[in-house]
């Protein structure tokens, strides 16, 4: 092969090789894309019912449930947003109590789309065959039902957690859990948790805006000092003894948390439009 035919040959080979890596490295990126992790903010407000008033404003304040007095009943309001651009689906939402506490009612629904959430197949078919167990369990003579320890192993596990099911949860919707949970019997404070149940989601507590705008202000504040390092490294370093370059450098470092505020603006909204 005489020596032109190789120079005509590696244009269009240098040509392939650099196409060939830059589709490889697009693919890793389209990969990398889809398989990123995301985010689901969630937030948890809870209420007592009974409130601790003195026997002169109310008298005696008694909460009853089916006959029975309940010390301590509580409210939970819990609530998860899909700020991500893409829309999820089958995601399994998981909450238990604090040992000794009972769930005693919920219900869960789309604020969007105005649709009632149910529990999870499996859930509710071990609620019901715990259920159903409990009521095939002989009594004994003075009324009371015989458990068993494995039985009551599982009453309990059933009394303290519940699932549901979101079958499609949309972008930008907004999922909403109400639930009724009576305290432990020894007067402490039960705590209701939640986890996610998702490949490449996680589940992140709320932010409040007071802290969101303070983290934002000190991450603009980190940018534009590194930003003036560099800048006024830069031009003492090229124009050294340039007292009106160094000024210039001043006025720049005076107005570093205006340019990190921006810098900070534009990279969330490219973020947020590729979530």
């Amino acid at each position: 092969m005489n020596p032109e035919t190789i120079n005509n040959l590696i244009p269009p080979t240098i040509t392939l090789i650099v196409t060939s890596l830059f589709g490889l490295l697009i693919g890793v990126l389209v990969e990398k894309f889809k398989n990123r992790l995301r985010i689901i903010t969630y937030d948890i407000y809870t209420q007592n019912l009974k409130p601790n008033l003195s026997r002169n404003l109310l008298g005696n304040l008694k909460i009853t449930l089916n006959e029975r007095v309940i010390d301590s009943l509580r409210s939970a309001y819990v609530e998860f947003e899909n700020k991500n651009n893409v829309d999820l689906e089958d995601v399994v939402i998981k909450f238990n109590l604090s040992q000794g506490a009972i769930f005693q009612g919920s219900e869960g629904y789309l604020s969007n789309s105005l649709s009632w959430l149910s529990w999870t197949e499996n859930h509710n078919t071990n609620f019901q065959n715990v259920l159903n167990e409990f009521n095939e369990t002989p009594l004994d003579d003075s009324g009371i039902r015989q458990v068993t320890d494995e039985l009551q192993g599982r009453i309990n596990y059933v009394n303290r957690n519940q699932e549901y099911l979101i079958p499609v949860f949309n972008r930008k919707e907004t999922a909403h859990f109400n639930f009724l949970f009576e305290d432990p019997l020894d007067g402490s404070s039960a705590n209701l948790f939640t986890s996610i149940v998702h490949k490449s989601v996680k589940l992140e507590r709320k932010m409040d805006d007071a802290k969101a705008e303070k983290r934002n202000l000190w991450t603009a504040v980190s940018i534009g000092t590194i930003l003036v390092i560099i800048i006024l490294g830069t031009i003492i370093y090229n124009n050294s003894g340039q007292t009106s370059l160094i000024v210039v450098a001043g006025i720049v470092g005076f107005s570093y948390s205006i340019v990190g505020y921006f810098i900070l603006g534009i990279y969330k909204r490219i973020r947020g439009y590729f979530k």
